[in-house]
């Protein structure tokens, strides 16, 4: 961890474990299945499944990439401002 001087580090503000350990997971298995379908024959429907399995393995994964570091995009979310009144 980088020393931050007298500073104390927020921890609830790291990203979730889990969820990126599940984003690497489908995207290994995902690209590996990608590249099975594609080394049967890039020229029948397998190489489309490849292309279809990549895509939805991508899309998948950055999904659980964002809700895992969801403290940083969407950090005006998480916190309360001591001078805000509601109503």
């Amino acid at each position: 961890m980088i020393l931050m001087g007298d500073r104390v580090p927020m921890y609830k503000m790291r990203a979730h474990r889990g969820l990126l350990w599940a984003a690497a997971l489908i995207f290994v298995v995902g690209g590996l299945l990608a590249a099975y379908f594609y080394g049967e024959d890039t020229y029948s429907s397998s190489s489309t499944r490849g292309l279809f399995t990549l895509i939805v393995t991508s899309v998948l994964s950055l999904f659980l990439i964002i809700a895992a570091t969801a403290h940083f995009w969407f950090a005006h979310l998480w916190h309360h401002r001591p001078g805000y009144k509601r109503g």
